[in-house]
C-alpha cells in the first residue's frame, strides 16, 4: 500500500511542476477590482474643489463684478443732492457734498430782465432790476439839471413793499445817509404794487435815488425817465400851452396791461392838474399835490389793452405852459 501511495505522489510531481510554470488565467486576475485606498478617497472631493473653482466662470467673476457695481454707484450718489447732503455726516462723503453745494451757487437765480447801467449813472430810459432782502436797500447815482424833473418808477414783486427816496449828492452807495434830509420821498402803494417819485432838482449835480424794502423781499425793476429823452414806451413827449378856461386831452393806447404813466411840468407858475380817464369816461387816479410851478405825476395799472385819455387842466383856470411825456411800458 505505501509503495502505491508513493507510486501516486511520483506520478502527481511532473504535473504540479507544469501547472506551476503555467501563466494564471487573466480574467481571474483582471475580474477583482483593485481596493480602494485612503488617499483616493480623499483626493476625489479635494479634485472636484480645485477643479470648480478653477474653471467655474461664475465663480471667477464673483469678485470683479462686486467691485463693478461699487464703482458705478459712487458717481449716481454725487449726481443726487439728496443722497450726497446725507452723506456728509461721513468724512468720506465731505468732497462730494462741497461739489454739490458749489453747483448750487452756481444755479442761475431769477432775476429780472434789465438793460445794464452805463458806468456809474444810471440815466434816463435806462432800466435796471435787483433784489431787496427785508430791510434792505439799493442805490443809484443820477445826474440833475436845474428844474427838470426826474422820474423814478420802481416796480416790486408781490411780496415787496418799497419805499422811494431821493438825495442831494453822490452818497458813494449809502442807502440810510445819516444827517441827510430827503429831497423827496414816495411810499404811498401796497405791496406789490409801483411807486413812482419824481425829483425837480433846482441845481445841476449828482443825486442819489434809495429804494427801499419797506416790508417783505423779493426783486424789484427801476424805469429812470425825464421830459426830454426818448426811451422804449415813451409815446407822448412834447411841450404845450393852455389858454385860460381851457385844457388838453391826449388819448394813448396801454401795452396790454402793462402800467400808463403821465408826468406834466409847467414851465411857468401856475398850477396844472393831471386826470387819467377810461374809456367809458371814468376817472382813474388824479394828481393835483405840488402846488404852483410843481409837476404832476399819475399812472393806471389797466387789466388788459386799454384806451385811455389824459387830460391836463389848470386849476384855477388860468392859463398855462408845460411840459408832458405820457410813457406805456414795454
Amino acid at each position: 500500500m505505501k509503495r502505491f501511495a508513493l507510486f501516486l505522489l511520483l506520478v502527481m510531481a511532473p504535473a504540479a511542476t507544469t501547472a506551476c510554470d503555467q501563466t494564471p488565467p487573466a480574467v481571474s486576475v483582471t475580474a477583482l477590482p483593485p481596493p480602494p485606498t485612503a488617499g483616493a478617497t480623499l483626493a476625489i472631493p479635494t479634485a472636484m474643489t480645485e477643479t470648480a473653482t478653477a474653471t467655474d466662470p461664475a465663480l471667477a467673476t464673483a469678485a470683479p463684478a462686486t467691485e463693478v457695481a461699487t464703482e458705478t454707484a459712487e458717481p449716481v450718489l454725487e449726481a443726487s443732492p439728496t443722497t450726497a447732503v446725507t452723506a456728509a455726516a461721513s468724512p468720506t462723503a465731505l468732497p462730494t457734498a462741497t461739489r454739490v453745494d458749489a453747483s448750487t451757487d452756481e444755479a442761475p437765480v431769477t432775476e429780472p430782465a434789465a438793460t445794464p447801467v452805463s458806468g456809474n449813472i444810471f440815466g434816463p430810459g435806462q432800466v435796471d432790476g435787483s433784489t431787496l432782502l427785508a430791510g434792505s436797500a439799493h442805490s443809484y447815482l443820477v445826474q440833475g439839471r436845474p428844474f427838470e424833473p426826474i422820474i423814478l418808477f420802481v416796480e416790486p414783486e408781490n411780496a415787496l413793499d418799497v419805499a422811494l427816496s431821493a438825495y442831494a449828492g453822490d452818497l458813494s452807495g449809502q442807502t440810510t445817509p445819516e444827517g441827510v434830509t430827503a429831497l423827496a420821498a414816495a411810499d404811498n402803494a401796497l405791496a406789490g404794487r409801483p411807486e413812482i417819485l419824481v425829483l425837480s432838482p433846482e441845481s445841476a449835480g449828482l443825486y442819489t435815488v434809495v429804494v427801499r424794502a419797506a416790508s417783505g423781499e423779493g426783486n424789484f425793476i427801476a424805469h429812470l425817465f425825464d421830459l426830454t429823452t426818448s426811451a422804449p414806451g415813451v409815446v407822448i413827449q412834447q411841450a404845450e400851452a393852455l389858454d385860460a378856461g381851457t385844457e388838453k386831452v391826449f388819448t394813448v393806447a396801454s401795452n396790454g396791461a402793462r402800467p400808463v404813466i403821465a408826468v406834466a411840468d409847467p414851465t411857468d407858475q401856475s398850477d396844472i392838474a393831471l386826470d387819467i380817464i377810461g374809456a367809458d369816461g371814468a376817472l382813474l387816479t388824479t394828481a393835483n399835490y405840488s402846488g404852483p410851478g410843481g409837476a404832476e405825476t399819475g399812472y393806471v395799472l389797466p387789466l388788459g389793452a386799454a384806451s385811455l385819455s389824459v387830460k391836463i387842466r389848470e386849476v384855477n383856470g388860468a392859463a398855462s405852459a408845460f411840459q408832458i411825456v405820457v410813457i406805456t411800458l414795454q
